[in-house]
């Protein structure tokens, strides 16, 4: 018998969508790790159900693992290629058995993100973006320093939001995590810095 189930799929977590092959699913009878611009972990206590989600087959059908943790999104699917009736019953055949109650899942009270930073960030990006010349191209048809700027201090504040407990007290809520926004967070830091890298190439060439 199997110790473990393992299935590649996409995942929404929260906000973030991801198609396949972009996420993956390990199951033990200890844990469940769904894996997809972060990893999100779960012991047996922590998830009330497993249940089948959605009625496209091979498009938009999947499992959604309702847990307690009130430190990820409260939205997390596992979108799979098979059956996820099948996939639940392989992951209760290995002895992963939810034990959570849907009476401890915490309540979500609004975005995660504090109003001010949201907002300050908006005006700044849209700000910069009107300073060259009628959008990110200016009139010689080449991208200014102020898109180059734009871009460079959203992947930065991407990378470096992680890592610094002050720069996430200025970005969350009192009592949010920076776990709600884990994949968001690593979905704009890969397109951010893609765009900069390119970008820059296509400025200095």
């Amino acid at each position: 018998m199997k110790s473990d189930v393992s299935a590649v799929g996409g995942s929404q977590i929260g906000w973030v969508s991801a198609s396949w092959p972009f996420a993956k699913l390990v199951v033990s009878k200890q844990q469940l790790t769904l894996s997809c611009l972060g990893r999100y972990v779960f012991e047996p206590q922590q998830i009330a159900a497993l249940e089948p989600h959605g009625s496209i087959p091979f498009f938009a059908r999947g499992v959604r693992i309702v847990h307690s943790r009130a430190d990820y999104p409260a939205k997390m699917i596992f979108w799979c290629l098979g059956s996820p009736e099948k996939l639940i019953s392989r992951i209760r055949d290995i002895g992963f058995l939810p034990k959570g109650s849907v009476a401890a899942m915490p309540p979500r009270e609004g975005l995660p993100f504090r109003w001010a930073a949201l907002i300050t960030a908006i005006l700044v990006w849209n700000a910069l973006f009107l300073l060259d010349h009628q959008g990110p191209l200016n009139t010689r048809g080449e991208f200014g320093w102020p898109t180059l700027l734009a871009l460079f201090l959203l992947c930065a504040t991407t990378w470096a939001l992680p890592h610094s407990q002050y720069l996430q007290s200025l970005v969350l809520k009192p009592k949010r995590s920076f776990e709600e926004i884990k994949a968001l967070v690593g979905l704009l830091r890969l397109v951010s810095t893609i765009l900069l890298i390119m970008l820059a190439a296509i400025s200095f060439t």
